[in-house]
């Protein structure tokens, strides 16, 4: 019995994104990716995850078109336009747990590159007006020290 449904072949567009998203290795991966770690074994010791998950997930991320395995196998992988686009998925996360953890110990604060200010919303800065996309955010995280830094997405595609 597989342990989850296909929704690959499905009309409704949230069932076809869970279908490759829904899957938090998938999630820590993106995360990941966009802090900067490219190659296996930084995604590795970053996620915890073991080889065979990574590399199962890696192969699916590639073949959803969210990724592209860079020929140099030093490089490692890079996001596509479409990996790219899931940056306000990961923000949304990071609002959800910012609201239900009071005491910040969980945290994820997004900022506004462009001005400075902490993000209101999980794709636009309500200060500025601009696009909360990968070259314009910065992050900063408990396990970071809390300084913030910029988001390394690589080209797209």
């Amino acid at each position: 019995m597989p342990l989850r449904s296909d929704w690959s072949s499905t009309t409704c567009p949230i069932a076809r994104s869970a279908d490759v998203l829904a899957d938090p290795w998938v999630l820590l991966i993106l995360r990941e990716l966009f802090s900067g770690r490219s190659r296996f074994d930084q995604l590795r010791d970053a996620t915890g995850a073991a080889d065979s998950v990574l590399a199962r997930r890696l192969t699916s991320m590639v073949e959803a078109g969210l990724l592209l395995r860079d020929d140099d196998p030093r490089s490692g992988y890079r996001m596509t336009d479409a990996g790219r686009e899931t940056l306000p998925i990961l923000h949304a996360y990071a609002r959800f747990t910012r609201a239900t953890d009071p005491e910040g110990e969980w945290g994820l604060t997004v900022t506004c590159g462009r001005c400075g200010a902490v993000a209101a919303s999980a794709d636009w800065c309500a200060s500025c007006a601009a696009p909360l996309d990968a070259d314009s955010t910065r992050w900063a995280r408990r396990s970071m020290g809390d300084a913030p830094f910029a988001l390394l997405a690589g080209d797209a595609a």
